[in-house]
């Protein structure tokens, strides 16, 4: 089981199209008790966010997902928000094989702290796709319909999460 670290906006990208529940058959996803409570604030909006929210906030309370206590260090908190900051803070253990953000500010001070390897939301679009549990339209697709909840059209994330396909 790949053991993967992620904050609020992957996990609310992600199950968009209800792929945390899908990945689950590879993947253990864990969190950080803040990253917990911002999925339960996003939870209390009637939007697409707030619906993808409650579904993660489901497959914590189903075990899909693990919370992990800590408190954030103090460094970090003055580069990055508190959720991104726990999830880092979690990383230093060594037990988890990556850690996902789609947070675009925060992406480029986190790759420079930790030694796990540090992800968009994507890259577990095409672990699900190498492995077949997605098709490469179903993939691009899943992109695509992404793409256009968050805002990322033309943006830093679209671009980032095309090249993932860009080998075939």
């Amino acid at each position: 089981m790949i053991k993967i670290l992620a904050d609020t906006s992957a996990l609310v990208s992600l199950e968009i199209k209800h792929l945390v529940a899908l990945s689950s058959k590879i993947i253990q996803f864990y969190i950080s008790d803040v990253v917990l409570s911002e999925l339960k604030e996003i939870a209390e909006f009637d939007d697409v966010h707030g619906r993808s929210a409650k579904d993660v906030l489901c497959l914590v309370d189903s075990g899909i997902i693990a919370v992990r206590y800590v408190s954030a260090r103090k460094e970090y908190l003055e580069n990055i928000d508190i959720g991104e900051a726990e999830i880092l803070t979690l990383a230093e253990s060594g037990e988890y094989d990556y850690m996902i953000t789609d947070d675009v500010r925060a992406l480029p001070y986190i790759k420079s702290i930790t030694k796990v390897k540090v992800l968009t939301s994507a890259f577990v679009i095409r672990l699900l796709y190498d492995l077949k549990l997605l098709s490469r339209d179903e993939a691009l697709n899943s992109i695509k319909e992404i793409s256009a909840s968050r805002d990322w059209y033309g943006g830093i994330l679209e671009t980032i999460s095309y090249k993932y396909f860009e080998d075939n």
